[in-house]
């Protein structure tokens, strides 16, 4: 099962921007200590950057409005971790494929093969204000057919280095094997690229894609060929079953295992030591600012129904793990590690520690191989 925790300022529930200025809000800081929290619960790695409330209430201008850029901020955590998986959101609408691959394979060597590019598209709502380009397809066919692109095009350059084509040779003054770098010559409908990157092949070969599901998206059976993790939002164990077995479906038309990719849902949990102390924290953060139609699933209750709770989603087959919402990042993060993680150790659905170095080790995901390899 894997775990992985969805870090924002003060948490997700929108009482805890209320609640967390009234605890404390030490700005990054805050995201290093529970990166670090959630390193030491071993956990598989924490996501940056995604929005923290529905469409609908980001529209009003009241919520999610101010939050740090996630990559500069994926980079300050390098420093601080050591094993635990970084990924960060890009949304793919305004995004160029030299950009994205080059910054992210330069992360990737940073963080030792530990990040992730969360890709998705954001559309026009939420664009229009912020990016002012006419010729931009950002809603629509023209948009999916654009993020299709986008990721074959990253993935070319990242595999325009084999893995034995970066070499230093201090006597001969050669840094690369030349028959091992690949030229990229992509003239698309959308882009045109010329390669090879600039930046040496990943640690990883790719850093892992993670994509942020739309229910009935038509780019979905292009974008198999590459899903390796699915973040999803399901209501219930049957919508997660029948997501997670679309996709497996795709994969495997694209003559994938479809075993490859892997659904992780999400879920923000309200915990506390019993139900009544659940039931009663939750209506104190919903008598702050009420719920948001909309959102993530959650779960109200103790860390040992939430542990039973994953438990039986995992084994009946409705996904392969959980996106974690805290909450309240400061609280329920360290309930989750230190409460939720031993039962599920206990019960042997979750292993101490790590298993790799990298974060497609951490999910038992094959190094990427280049296409252009002989």
């Amino acid at each position: 099962m894997h775990l992985l925790a969805s870090l924002a300022a003060h948490g997700w529930h929108p009482a805890a921007w209320r609640v967390s200025a009234a605890t404390g809000f030490e700005g990054v800081s805050s995201f290093r200590d529970a990166a670090r929290t959630a390193e030491r619960g071993g956990l598989d790695a924490v996501l940056l950057g995604l929005p923290t409330a529905p469409m609908a209430a980001r529209q009003k201008g009241t919520l999610d409005s101010l939050h740090l850029d996630p990559l500069p901020l994926l980079g300050a955590l390098i420093g601080v971790t050591k094993r635990i998986g970084l990924c960060g959101y890009w949304p793919a609408d305004v995004a160029e494929p030299y950009h994205v691959a080059r910054v992210f394979a330069t992360l990737d060597h940073l963080a030792g093969g530990r990040t992730g590019w969360i890709a998705g598209l954001d559309g026009p709502t939420e664009l229009a204000q912020r990016f002012q380009k006419p010729d931009l397809p950002i809603s629509g066919p023209d948009a999916d057919a654009r993020f299709v692109e986008l990721i074959d095009v990253a993935r070319q350059l990242w595999d325009s280095w084999e893995d034995e084509s970066f070499t230093v040779d201090q006597k001969t003054g050669t840094f690369a094997v030349s028959e091992r770098v690949h030229p990229i010559e992509h003239e698309g409908r959308f882009f045109t690229v010329r390669g090879p990157l600039n930046v040496p092949r990943p640690v990883q070969g790719q850093p892992v894609i993670l994509y942020r599901d739309r229910p009935f998206d038509p780019a979905r059976a292009a974008l198999a060929l590459s899903a390796e993790i699915v973040l999803a939002e399901c209501a219930t164990v049957a919508e997660a079953q029948a997501r997670r077995a679309e996709w497996r479906g795709l994969a495997g038309k694209q003559e994938r295992d479809d075993g490859d990719v892997r659904l992780v849902a999400r879920v923000m949990p309200i915990l506390a030591g019993t139900e009544e102390e659940a039931t009663r924290r939750a209506a104190e953060l919903d008598g702050l600012v009420p719920p948001l139609a909309g959102g993530a699933p959650r779960f109200v209750g103790t860390p040992e129904r939430f542990a039973a709770w994953m438990i039986e989603w995992n084994a009946s087959g409705a996904c392969d793990g959980f996106d974690i919402l805290p909450a309240v990042m400061s609280i329920d993060l360290a309930v989750v590690v230190e409460h939720v993680v031993p039962v599920l150790r206990r019960r042997g659905v979750r292993s101490a520690g790590y298993s790799g170095s990298t974060l497609r080790q951490q999910f038992g995901l094959e190094r990427a191989a280049s296409r252009y390899a002989a």
